[in-house]
């Protein structure tokens, strides 16, 4: 049987949910009648692991489980000294979404420098004391650098203040502030924003369902911030999401250059009056933002199951 490690952060005083009430725990189950054992933790030395795996029907400690590669779900902002522990201690083993990949689409503004010269359209960006391009431009997004959940995001026009730093990812840890060209919203609407989870399968990418995140009143456009999430076939024309398929794929395929387990990726479109998507952002830790639907739409709770099982089912036949 071969074994794959979910890195996550464990907490000891907790044990895991119950598997079936989690995507990921029903994904490990599964897998299991595949041959494929699933463990998580992030106890790892020499290529053996200690955590939780899935045993009849409830999630059980196992210790010091030789593992054949892992998948990257870890806080490694967060908790960076934990998460170079458990890279060393997998010795060599595939690492789906690597660092390299994960430093990259944490970088928004390196990230869109990549795929702009891989050919991939994004709306402009610049730093933070973009004053000239703001009033070019109309209306822009100031946002963190390095990602912040949605923390910090806010829309800017001109005259507006402009600072270099803000709140980020990291609690208490202020980030620089980078400014994207703002997309004029579709009517109805102050934003919508389609995440689209594409994840690598072999002879290619597998996209999963897109999901439009809609807001009336907030350009952020955030669920926790009240933003309605949807299928977001039942909210855009099919020209919408065939134009956004084609950016996605070419997308997928130049992040795929930084190595073989690149293995999944969500990527944001924010869609504008006319209908046309515009890619504004890649996250290589990506949520998918299917479970904002799962409960009351059973096709996509099945689809959020899959997308789950693919990148370890990928793992464990490298």
């Amino acid at each position: 049987m071969t074994t794959v490690l979910v890195l996550v952060r464990e907490r000891p005083e907790l044990a895991p949910r119950a598997p079936r009430d989690t995507p990921l725990g029903r994904a490990a189950i599964d897998l299991r009648h595949e041959g494929i054992r699933v463990v998580l933790g992030e106890r790892v030395v020499d290529g053996r692991a200690s955590g939780w795996e899935v045993r009849e029907g409830a999630w059980a400690a196992v210790e010091h489980v030789g593992v054949q590669a892992a998948h990257d779900r870890y806080p490694s902002q967060t908790w960076p000294e934990a998460f170079e522990r458990a890279v060393t201690g997998l010795a060599g083993r595939p690492l789906g979404n690597p660092p390299s990949l994960t430093r990259l689409c944490r970088d928004k503004l390196r990230c869109q420098r990549f795929l702009e010269a891989h050919g991939v359209p994004m709306p402009e960006v610049v730093s933070s004391a973009g004053f000239d391009a703001l009033r070019a431009w109309g209306v822009g997004f100031l946002k963190p650098r390095h990602g912040g959940l949605g923390r910090g995001v806010r829309r800017v026009l001109p005259g507006h203040d402009l600072p270099a730093t803000g709140p980020g990812a990291v609690h208490g840890v202020d980030d620089e502030l980078i400014l994207q060209r703002g997309v004029a919203p579709p009517p109805d609407t102050a934003g919508v924003v389609v995440r689209w989870l594409w994840q690598r399968e072999s002879g290619g990418w597998a996209p999963g369902i897109p999901v439009a995140r809609v807001s009336r009143e907030d350009p952020v456009v955030n669920v926790a911030r009240g933003a309605d999430a949807v299928r977001a076939s039942e909210v855009l024309d099919r020209s919408t999401l065939d134009a956004a398929r084609a950016v996605a794929r070419c997308a997928c395929d130049a992040l795929a250059s930084l190595g073989p387990t690149v293995l999944e990726l969500g990527l944001d479109f924010a869609v504008d009056r006319d209908g046309v998507p515009h890619l504004i952002e890649v996250n290589g830790r990506p949520g998918g933002r299917m479970k904002a639907i799962a409960d009351r739409d059973p096709l996509v709770a099945a689809a959020h199951v899959e997308a789950v099982r693919r990148p370890l089912r990928y793992l464990a036949r490298m």
